[in-house]
């Protein structure tokens, strides 16, 4: 005799939609908790390349009589010149011990990804996503830090408080293109490229959150970004405060712009040289 098969009970059709709605109500919890933890994963990367470059710039002070890299554009064309380069061709060695100043000296930085950030829009070509505090500061009567055009290559002792002071941030987007023009013309040099990334424009206009024509981006980790300070550390700081210009002064006054040296634009470099 055949023993009967015994068929299981079928799901009925609202069973099936309160499995689909609790698969749904699962998804659009766990999504933002995925989002989240991607957003801060990029985030853990741009501050670990900060701090590589932070490093850089230290061991680039303990070869070079003390000088951290400042602005460079309006300082110093001469791509020999060690004291006076730009903070990404001037470091890059330190991080990158495979590449030297003469041989990566046209690739665009093209593979130098410690100097991108993952977190930063990568749709205008831009291949440094870094800019470093170039502005230089005077003492006026009162004794009231003013601002100057910028600010070549500092020695490290010389600044009071290096700790407080920032260095180095996010550059923002160039949603247009018109910079990535610019920078990277197809004759450009790696000294070209690089001279372009500082924030050096006179009243803190390039850091300011009102400023339209600010380099940096205060928002882009959430409420803040990562700062790289003066000492070579590197932290979250967050927008309002990055913003806040008065950051950006180092309180190292001693230097002052000869009238008869006025700030050179990067395209008046020799493309050549």
């Amino acid at each position: 005799m055949r023993t009967p098969v015994r068929m299981g009970r079928a799901f009925t059709l609202i069973e099936l939609l309160i499995v689909i709605a609790i698969i749904a109500v699962l998804i659009g919890i766990l999504l933002p908790a995925l989002r989240g933890g991607r957003e801060q994963g990029r985030a853990v990367q741009c501050l670990s390349n900060q701090r590589q470059i932070g490093m850089a710039q230290q061991f680039y002070a303990d070869e070079f009589d003390e000088y951290i890299i400042r602005e460079a554009g309006g300082y110093a064309c001469r791509q020999d010149d060690r004291f006076s380069m730009p903070w990404a061709l001037g470091y890059r060695p330190y991080i990158d011990g495979s590449k030297t100043w003469e041989a990566i000296r046209n690739d665009w930085f093209e593979d130098a990804a410690y100097y991108r950030d993952p977190a930063r829009p990568d749709r205008d070509g831009h291949k440094i996503h870094y800019v470093n505090n170039g502005m230089g500061f005077i003492r006026n009567e009162a004794g009231d830090p003013e601002w100057e055009s910028f600010k070549p290559a500092t020695k490290r002792y010389a600044l009071p408080f290096p700790s407080v002071v920032y260095y180095l941030t996010g550059y923002t987007t160039d949603d247009s293109g018109a910079y990535q023009r610019i920078v990277y013309p197809p004759n450009a040099t790696n000294w070209r490229v690089a001279v372009f990334y500082d924030a050096r424009a006179n009243n803190g206009a390039h850091v300011r959150l009102d400023s339209p024509a600010r380099r940096t981006e205060p928002f882009r980790h959430g409420k803040g970004a990562n700062i790289l300070f003066m000492d070579g550390h590197a932290s979250f700081v967050r927008a309002e405060v990055m913003g806040d210009e008065t950051n950006w002064v180092d309180f190292d006054f001693r230097y002052r712009l000869p009238p008869s040296s006025p700030a050179s634009d990067p395209r008046d470099c020799p493309q050549g040289s």
